[in-house]
């Protein structure tokens, strides 16, 4: 979704040649002004002005140099970035997959719980005469035959309602799903 670093990577590659282009046309520039058989005062002032600017072209190769080195780290910058967000779309996915999954399937089952099983502290005062145990009637949510707490199940509903469509993949918003995940106590 953010590009591929690949075309940035070669643009900094093309600077730091032209950057080598740069220091390699002035020192010939400058070796050749050296090399000069002329004397005087003309002479020195050609090669003085050639030092210069062979100085002069060493420093935009070395601009040259610094660009391409902040192409680069921009690039592994990027890639990092890239890097964080499938780790959470990898996470935050499968855990949204899950919450919606269960908030869209749970079953509320009410089942007879023998009373003493609700409470080990009540006492069962109707089972001493009639010989059966009293029974409470109990709600639970069931997914797939296994019983699911409350707050399973609010905290699904709750992280649907607050992303009810995954973004799209490679999207940086996979790390506010993630975010949203964990305030939501899902996963």
């Amino acid at each position: 979704m953010y590009g591929e670093m690949a075309q940035l990577r070669a643009k900094a590659r093309a600077l730091r040649d032209d950057a080598d282009g740069l220091r390699s046309r002035a020192s010939a520039l400058v070796a050749q002004a050296d090399g000069l058989s002329s004397a005087g005062k003309a002479a020195d002032a050609v090669r003085r002005r050639v030092q210069e600017s062979g100085t002069e072209l060493g420093k935009k190769a070395q601009l040259l140099d610094e660009a391409a080195d902040a192409l680069d780290a921009h690039a592994k910058a990027v890639d990092a970035v890239k890097a964080q967000i499938a780790e959470a779309e990898r996470i935050a996915r499968d855990l949204w997959n899950q919450a919606a999954h269960l908030a869209a399937n749970v079953v509320n089952a009410v089942k007879d719980v023998a009373s003493n099983a609700v409470n080990g502290f009540m006492q069962v005062i109707g089972a001493a005469g009639s010989g059966e145990p009293d029974h409470v009637r109990v709600s639970v949510h069931e997914l797939g035959g296994q019983q699911v707490s409350d707050g399973q199940v609010a905290s699904a509903k709750s992280f649907i309602a607050q992303v009810p469509s995954p973004p799209p993949s490679g999207s940086k918003d996979w790390i506010d799903v993630r975010g949203a995940a964990i305030r939501n106590g899902v996963g």
